[in-house]
């Protein structure tokens, strides 16, 4: 191969980097002129040592930093093969992490679909929903008005420890009947979905991997207000009394918050529903 000189402003060209980042690279030890002319101070370059930048260039693109990349070009070839190896594993690792993420992104706009773009505010209508993994908790003497604050930190609590996430979708069971009021309603257990495909392999005492089963549910949503859930239960009953449908004993009500501003009134979505049985 044949050798010539390169002035630091020819070598910013053909390596597309700036003059200012070769002085710096020159400055911290990572990449030197060939020779510094006593005079003048021009720094010179071999034509070969462009090969030297391809390689920085490609730790950089790693996300190394400047230290990690001088380290790095001390390695034989053989650590290299080893480093290089370490870090594709490390990439691996963030890039499943990324995918996890844009799963949860996917749910989460599903779910904030089919309830706020997809819904008839206060309307009875059919959803078919595909079958949803859930947390859930069992309670005792829950009523409509307690706040579970310990319930649901438990349950994500149990999430975080199996490296998933919590949903801010929040959701009780109780059983189908009719009710004098909402003060008579005491709820079976509390759960929350689970938005990422992770299998959980923790048994624990008090909550329980279950899923609300896939089917044709009866639905309505509604902005929860002073008296609009007890209209729309009352509604819901109405609607099955009046076209004699059978239905699986148990209301799901899904509660979504809609104001993500800690420092106004507290204000939620939410959706009862109910599976119809199967024929």
């Amino acid at each position: 191969m044949k050798v010539y000189y390169l002035t630091i402003g020819e070598v910013a060209k053909l390596s597309n980097i700036s003059v200012q980042t070769l002085r710096y690279y020159d400055r911290i030890d990572l990449f030197k002129p060939i020779e510094i002319d006593p005079v003048n101070q021009y720094r010179y370059y071999q034509n070969t040592q462009l090969y030297y930048l391809d390689i920085i260039k490609s730790l950089k693109y790693l996300g190394l930093s400047l230290e990690e990349v001088k380290s790095v070009l001390t390695l034989k070839s053989e650590e290299l093969v080893i480093y290089l190896a370490n870090q594709e594993d490390r990439i691996e690792q963030q890039f499943q992490r990324l995918k996890k993420t844009k799963e949860v992104l996917q749910r989460k706009k599903e779910q904030i679909q089919s309830l706020v773009i997809e819904s008839n505010m206060m309307t009875v209508c059919v959803k078919k929903m595909p079958l949803q993994k859930i947390v859930k908790i069992k309670t005792s003497n829950m009523s409509f008005n307690d706040i579970p604050n310990k319930e649901y930190g438990r349950i994500s609590q149990v999430l975080e420890d199996e490296g998933s996430v919590f949903d801010t979708l929040y959701g009780g069971a109780f059983s189908l009947q009719k009710y004098e009021s909402l003060d008579d309603i005491n709820y079976d257990y509390l759960f929350t979905h689970i938005v990422t495909d992770k299998e959980f392999e923790v048994n624990y005492e008090d909550v329980e991997i279950s899923s609300l089963p896939a089917g044709d549910y009866l639905s309505i949503t509604f902005v929860l207000g002073d008296d609009e859930y007890e209209v729309c239960y009352r509604k819901l009953m109405d609607y099955i009394e009046q076209n004699h449908i059978k239905l699986e004993p148990t209301v799901y009500d899904i509660w979504m918050p809609i104001n993500f501003t800690s420092s106004k009134e507290d204000e939620f979505l939410v959706e009862l529903k109910i599976q119809i049985q199967a024929t």
